[in-house]
């Protein structure tokens, strides 16, 4: 993780076809370039990944609403075969100024890294069987408990009748 005034990035590779670029803190002009340059550098390194998703849930402010610096590495990007994404701003886009949201706009944009990564790699949620019960967060639901033969029926849960 690389820190800078205000604000965090850091690189997290899901897949050789998908890395992660995620941003904490301060969104700002500084921020922005040196996002550009992280992107940049993605996209040089040999056997660069198809997608770039760049992770916003984090930002704590939005100090500019002038993204030209990332366009501009959008497509470069684009150039060589790589696609970028940003994710973690739809949920706030309520909050945010209208100028930042209109300029969130020319960006391919996925609610959440998890959605894009499922999207973009056609992978199912991460931690759930096909089929399998899912709890609120995805992940499988413990097997309900049947009763062993010879001892009886389970008992009823607390606060429930038993008819027979």
């Amino acid at each position: 993780m690389v820190r800078f005034d205000g604000a965090q990035l850091s690189v997290e590779v899901c897949s050789p076809r998908l890395r992660v670029l995620r941003v904490a803190g301060v969104l700002d002009q500084a921020t922005v370039r040196r996002l550009a340059g992280l992107v940049a550098t993605e996209v040089a390194r040999p056997g660069a990944t198809e997608h770039l998703v760049v992770d916003l849930g984090e930002v704590s402010f939005f100090a500019t609403d002038d993204l030209a610096v990332l366009r501009r590495a959008r497509d470069g990007a684009r150039g060589a075969g790589v696609r970028l994404h940003l994710t973690g701003t739809s949920a706030r886009e309520p909050l945010l100024p209208r100028s930042v949201v209109a300029a969130l706009a020319g960006f391919s944009t996925f609610p959440t890294v998890e959605r894009a990564e499922r999207e973009l790699m056609g992978r199912p949620a991460a931690g759930v069987a096909v089929g399998e019960p899912r709890s609120s967060h995805g992940w499988p639901c413990p097997p309900i408990p049947v009763a062993d033969e010879g001892r009886g029926a389970l008992p009823a849960p607390q606060g429930y009748e038993q008819r027979i």
